[in-house]
């Protein structure tokens, strides 16, 4: 680092960098978003006159840092005193100060890259689009929420009209007997159980059909609260509540994949909401970046194992037993034994059998295929979100799988940042965003850095279990801490066999 004490400077630092060069005002734009008025970036040619010690061609190679006190860095190392100045990966300039040979590398790979600026900024922009600035979700997280509350409703109604019928004092399945026999059996275990801590359901209170229709009738009325934007955050705590209450109270009526997946999401979603009485839909304030990342890595696990559970399944068979996910035969039955078959499902089942197996090789594609491409730019997401779309459509039109579907379109929404939607939406757009790129310090930042952290865990080990079924991993995560009860990360695997 050279001193420049001598020359001018304001009290901000400054960033100088070649006006002239798309690829850096690309960089530079980004970096100006996410520190505001804490940094001055100027280009040499407006500047350079300022700083003759450096000259035009040193300008033209690397960007060059300019802290308050006038000290210059340039190249990596300017990289990394910009990205520690506003508190990202410090430790990058730790290295670089301390390692030669990290060092070295560094300004190798900034050498590298700079004197490729035009090619790169060209597959940048096909890779990215024209904005390359930080992505925001105001719509996508918007219309989550409210159809998140669309979800929540068909599940409560389409449970209300039947909930006497199978879980009533008159049901297939009285909840008084089954809560009767658990608290029995709880009464066993050395040491005993408690029952409301592994059975956490508000029917303890009352097991009878009054306060079942309760339950119901308040999902529905918070499920309408939650489309209309009142009271977002309460009302998502509520609704998680609720529907965990009828689902443990439900047996194996309720113990289907989309059950879970609804609680799994709706937990994630309170993250998700903001705090007021009345979200005014592109108005409120940006949801934190990691509860996006929290709901993208619900869709992702729930795509990935669904994909490798179909080919991993007969692994665990005790006998040989064909697979017909990778025989690509698995349609040839599916239509005939799924749960609810349409009465397109008889159509389906009759075409031919290159239809069949390209049909299965769509689907592979899309389950093994979407997750990868979540982790990429917007371009990539946008197909992985029309990909995902295009199967759930399918599946919905051949099969009744209650909510799944449109809870799974819900997930992948959220694939899709600002820039993706037509014009009329983004100029409603009135909410303001969070610190992009430093952290935030509300009281829910408490909470979801930890629970983000046990997701990723959890999660990581569900995933592991669908690719490599055959491997002990042990006893999962959530089973150790004792709260798979709670339903917060569950395998997300979906028509198996």
């Amino acid at each position: 680092m050279s001193d420049l004490s001598n020359t001018p400077s304001a009290d901000l630092p400054l960033l100088v960098f070649d006006g002239e060069c798309r690829f850096c005002r690309a960089t530079i734009e980004r970096w100006r978003e996410a520190l505001g008025s804490q940094m001055r970036f100027a280009p040499y040619q407006e500047v350079g006159v300022r700083f003759p010690q450096i000259g035009e061609k040193a300008f033209r190679q690397a960007v060059h840092f300019v802290d308050a006190q006038g000290a210059t860095s340039r190249g990596a190392e300017a990289v990394f005193r910009v990205m520690a100045y506003f508190g990202r990966k410090r430790w990058l300039l730790w290295m670089y100060t301390r390692l030669p040979l990290f060092a070295f590398l560094a300004e190798s790979i900034y050498r590298l890259v700079a004197a490729n600026r035009t090619p790169l900024s060209t597959i940048r922009r096909v890779w990215w689009g024209k904005d390359l600035q930080q992505p925001t979700y105001h719509i996508s997280s918007a219309l989550f929420l409210r159809l998140l509350g669309v979800v929540y409703l068909i599940a409560f109604v389409s449970l209300w009209v039947q909930i006497d019928g199978l879980i009533g004092d008159h049901g297939i399945s009285p909840l008084a007997n089954y809560q009767d026999a658990l608290v029995q059996l709880f009464a066993q275990q050395s040491p005993p159980l408690m029952p409301a801590w592994n059975v956490p359901t508000l029917t303890w209170l009352n097991p009878h059909n009054g306060f079942l229709h309760v339950l119901c009738g308040a999902g529905t009325v918070l499920s309408l609260m939650l489309i209309a934007g009142v009271l977002p955050l309460p009302t998502l705590i509520l609704l998680w509540v609720d529907y965990l209450s009828l689902f443990h109270a439900g047996q194996e009526f309720l113990s289907f994949q989309w059950d879970i997946l609804l609680l799994e999401t709706g937990f994630a979603a309170i993250f998700l909401a903001p705090f007021v009485v009345r979200s005014k839909f592109l108005a409120d304030r940006h949801p934190p970046r990691l509860a996006i990342w929290l709901i993208g890595w619900i869709l992702f696990r729930l795509m990935l194992e669904s994909g490798a559970v179909k080919l991993t399944w007969s692994e665990l068979s005790p006998i040989p037993v064909p697979n017909t996910w990778k025989s690509l035969t698995a349609l040839n039955s599916h239509y005939w034994t799924q749960p609810l078959p349409m009465w397109t499902s008889w159509y389906m089942a009759k075409m031919p059998q290159w239809f069949q197996k390209l049909s299965v090789v769509f689907v592979l594609a899309v389950e093994l295929g979407t997750p990868w491409l979540m982790c990429g730019p917007r371009m990539l997401r946008a197909i992985a979100c029309g990909a995902i779309t295009l199967l759930m459509l399918l599946i919905a039109a051949t099969g009744n799988y209650n909510f799944f579907n449109l809870l799974t379109v819900v997930l992948a929404l959220l694939l899709l940042d600002d820039k993706m939607w037509p014009r009329f939406l983004r100029q409603r757009i009135r909410g303001t965003d969070w610190p992009l790129l430093a952290s935030h310090t509300r009281w829910r930042t408490v909470l979801l850095i930890p629970f983000a952290v046990f997701a990723l865990l959890a999660g990581s080990g569900q995933v592991r279990e669908a690719l490599f079924p055959t491997y002990d991993a042990g006893t999962p995560l959530a089973s150790q801490m004792h709260l798979t009860q709670f339903c917060l990360v569950n395998p997300t695997v979906c028509f198996g066999k």
